[in-house]
């Protein structure tokens, strides 16, 4: 048990969202990187801008995998902050397994 948590705890800052804003500023595009997981996801939530983001938002996962139900919580999360500042959400680049796992549960988690 100790040697999960400090598995959990090592990895949870891996994860890394890189922010590219328009040349127009009308969008911007985050490029998420590493494993979406119970230990990284709050990490993930703090990775974004939504009160200085344009309101039209990009998320990329081509590099990132969802790894369980905390990860779509996280997500989900993000897209509600969004919305709230009036944004749109696009989260693109998910592989097979991360899609069907993330539609299966968005929107259903608490």
């Amino acid at each position: 048990m100790l040697a999960i948590m400090l598995f959990a705890r090592r990895v949870a800052h891996v994860i890394n969202a890189e922010r590219e804003l328009a040349a127009d500023g009308s969008t911007v595009q985050y490029r998420v990187h590493g494993p979406i997981f119970f230990g990284s996801s709050n990490d993930l939530v703090e990775r974004f801008a939504y009160g200085l983001d344009p309101t039209k938002v990009i998320i990329d996962l081509t590099h990132a995998q969802i790894w369980g139900a905390s990860s779509v919580a996280a997500l989900d999360a993000i897209v509600t902050k969004y919305q709230a500042h009036g944004a749109e959400v696009t989260i693109t680049g998910l592989d097979a397994r991360s899609g069907d796992f993330h539609r299966r549960l968005t929107g259903r988690l608490p």
